[in-house]
């Protein structure tokens, strides 16, 4: 009977942990709806800069601004998709073993994972790798904050 309510107790908490760790994920989309903002309006100011201004220094930079929105999407993209894994194995969370094997097989035959790689992986490993594509992503938001940051105070003091 003890031994029953700890397995309970386990697939509780595993399923409570892959429910958070989810709602972690979820918040990769804000980092992108304000990357994708940021990025819009670096277009918007390098289009500004190249016409009105006319300085190339912040039509180069507005360019590197909009390549960073584009590797913030990369990011974000591939976040959505773990996340979305990660819920199937929230629903399936009683069968997590014979589910990772399942999810490895399918992954490897899209080619979206190296066919050279270890046989299954954990949940665990699968969750840390999950959150260095997000903390990559949330670099990438501050390397393009402060970009744009750059270009502006730069464009004011041209201007100015």
């Amino acid at each position: 009977m003890q031994s029953n309510n700890k397995m309970k107790s386990a697939k509780i908490t595993n399923q409570t942990t892959l429910v958070t760790f989810c709602s972690l994920l979820a918040m990769s989309k804000q980092f992108y709806i304000f990357s994708l903002a940021i990025t819009i309006i670096t277009l918007c100011f390098g289009l500004i800069a190249s016409w009105w201004i006319g300085s190339l220094l912040c039509v180069i930079g507005c360019l590197i601004g909009f390549g960073i929105g584009l590797i913030s999407k990369y990011y974000a993209l591939r976040i959505e998709f773990d996340k979305k894994l990660f819920e199937y194995l929230v629903i399936n969370v009683d069968q997590l073993p014979n589910k990772l094997i399942e999810l490895d097989e399918a992954l490897q035959q899209l080619n979206l994972i190296n066919t050279n790689q270890l046989p299954t992986r954990s949940i665990i490993e699968r969750q840390k790798g999950t959150i260095k594509l997000l903390k990559k992503q949330i670099f990438w938001l501050i390397l393009q904050m402060l970009l744009l940051v750059g270009i502006l105070i730069s464009g004011m003091i041209r201007f100015g």
